[in-house]
């Protein structure tokens, strides 16, 4: 059996708190801002501005979550939608210093919504200290910049050799192109390859599809008992900590 060389990471209930997180309170706080601050820019914001930036980005993620509506797994452009905020707000002639500090504000609102958990930055540390190979392969519609800027923050982007993330990929989870573009960007064969997720379906489903190695990540009141029962991966975790033990199992770095 191949020694794993590369271990790839979801990011949100793997990395990083999500399901629970007050996504929709923070995103209304977040665009409330942005419309302040294009404002201050130069712009005018219209009626419902900001009622109609919340209904475009629900309808956007939904409709990308949604198997039946989204059979292909595409990623939905995020950055059109910013765009599409700005020159309604009509800050497209604004001062663009300001706009750009507009935005970047709104996406680190936004980003910082999921914390770190206290346990990434050791674990990855530790796998690192190993010669592993890190990368980021998640599902994730925020723009790349204020995906990457938001590891740098937290501490997690010295350990990050490379980063697979649908808004700059264009597919989701389980797609196989997602998954080929993060294995593209791994080196070495699948089977030496470890995804660590929370998903059934998208993490431990769309990687094994892939001949990768699996690991998931448990969690408590997201996913049915029967899909976490079904999904069968190489091994479970509870902890990152427990992530040498794992590599230790399925076969280390020689």
């Amino acid at each position: 059996m191949a020694a794993i060389r590369c271990i790839t990471f979801d990011w949100g209930d793997t990395l990083a708190a999500n399901f629970g997180m007050p996504h929709v309170t923070i995103q209304r706080r977040a665009f409330s801002r942005l419309g302040d601050d294009l404002v201050a820019a130069g712009g005018r914001l219209p009626a419902a501005w900001l009622e109609q930036a919340m209904r475009e980005l629900g309808d956007a993620w939904f409709g990308t979550v949604d198997p039946i509506r989204n059979p292909e797994h595409r990623e939905f452009d995020f950055q059109a939608l910013l765009g599409a905020w700005v020159g309604r707000a009509g800050a497209m002639d604004a001062d663009p210093q300001s706009v750009r500090r507009a935005i970047d504000r709104c996406l680190t609102m936004l980003t910082d919504t999921i914390p770190a958990y206290a346990e990434s930055v050791p674990a990855l540390s530790l796998l690192k200290a190993r010669g592993l190979r890190i990368g980021i392969l998640s599902h994730v519609a925020w723009p790349g910049d204020a995906c990457r800027a938001w590891f740098s923050r937290h501490g997690l982007a010295p350990y990050i050799d490379f980063y697979s993330l649908s808004c700059e990929v264009g597919w989701i989870k389980p797609s196989p192109r997602h998954f080929r573009h993060a294995l593209d960007h791994a080196g070495c064969a699948p089977g030496e390859v470890l995804h660590v997720g929370d998903h059934p379906l998208r993490d431990i489903g769309g990687a094994k599809a892939m001949g990768m190695r699996t690991c998931l990540r448990l969690t408590e009141g997201i996913y049915k008992a029967e899909e976490i029962d079904h999904c069968q991966p190489d091994a479970e975790i509870t902890r990152l900590g427990q992530l040498l033990d794992v590599i230790a199992m399925l076969g280390a770095k020689p």
